[in-house]
């Protein structure tokens, strides 16, 4: 499914379109160029995914302008076989794992369960967000 920039501002948890507009090109936010479909532009569950990391690194108090560098660390191929995978049910969750410094070697920065999750904790510090649930209730039109 295809999602609108209104659908990604009230995901993040933005007030109006245009305040999320401002601050995704003012911070240069990773969502895309999206694809233009009339007036509108369309992004696809990747952006929705972020969107819904973006509401939950401002829930932490994260300011707006630092989301980019914490978020450059997600591969983004990765997330889309992971939600492909979570809504075809081949897979318990989709976390993401946002190192909390540093980069770390082959990381993709997604989990597709929660033991290698819990695992990944052991060897660094992140901060956990699991995206799966909220993206699937989103294109389902529960949220």
């Amino acid at each position: 499914m295809i999602v609108t920039a209104k659908d990604l501002a009230r995901t993040a948890g933005f007030q109006s379109v245009a305040r999320f507009a401002n601050e995704m090109h003012r911070h240069s936010l990773p969502f895309g160029n999206g694809t233009r479909v009339g007036n509108t532009k369309r992004y696809d569950t990747v952006a929705l995914a972020k969107a819904v990391i973006i509401s939950r690194l401002r829930a932490f108090k994260i300011p707006v302008a630092q989301h980019k560098a914490l978020m450059e660390v997600i591969d983004d191929a990765a997330l889309a076989s992971a939600l492909d995978q979570f809504e075809a049910g081949k897979c318990e969750c989709v976390i993401v794992g946002i190192p909390s410094w540093g980069e770390l070697d082959d990381y993709s920065g997604v989990f597709v369960t929660r033991a290698a999750a819990l695992d990944a904790l052991t060897e660094a510090d992140f901060i956990l967000l699991d995206v799966g649930e909220a993206t699937q209730a989103h294109l389902k039109g529960v949220i």
